[in-house]
């Protein structure tokens, strides 16, 4: 039995030209999607970071919201920075203002920041309020930190409704 032409078989240069070629297509593909992957954790992480240094201020401007809503005008007035208890004048200039139909029933953040300018902290806080009413308006806090020894005491440095 006699064979015609004893020829190598061609497909070996071939394949081992695809799979130079598919490698670094397969590669890519992984780092693109591990590059996503790693890009979203960092931005959950950077998130988190904003959010864990807007904790403290959304606390404060929560404890702030909550004495106006329970009619408690002394205790909001303290959670005031001396600058704008001034812009106030008293307590019951607060009540006259921001209680009745305007008192805060319930609200939501969407929104805040943390920043330090000359030397003063300070957070922005805003999102949506009901209030005794059952008006639906935006809303936003300044508030800004001063140091008391070694903690921090988060204030209301002005408060606005958006109509």
């Amino acid at each position: 039995m006699t064979t015609s032409g004893a020829s190598s078989p061609s497909w070996k240069p071939w394949a081992l030209i695809g799979g130079l070629l598919v490698l670094p297509l397969c590669l890519c593909r992984f780092c693109l999607v591990s590059g996503l992957g790693a890009t979203a954790l960092g931005m959950i992480g950077l998130g988190g970071l904003v959010m864990a240094e807007a904790r403290p201020a959304q606390e404060a401007a929560e404890g702030f919201l909550s004495a106006l809503r329970d009619g408690q005008w002394e205790a909001a007035y303290a959670r005031c920075t001396t600058s704008f208890q001034r812009e106030l004048g008293r307590p019951e200039e607060l009540a006259q203002q921001d209680g009745g139909e305007r008192r805060p029933a319930s609200w939501s953040f969407s929104r805040w920041s943390v920043k330090t300018e000359n030397g003063i902290k300070r957070a922005e806080l805003g999102g949506t309020l009901t209030v005794a009413s059952g008006e639906r308006l935006g809303f936003s806090l300044e508030l800004r930190a001063r140091s008391t020894g070694s903690d921090e005491v988060w204030e209301v440095h002005a408060f606005t409704f958006h109509d």
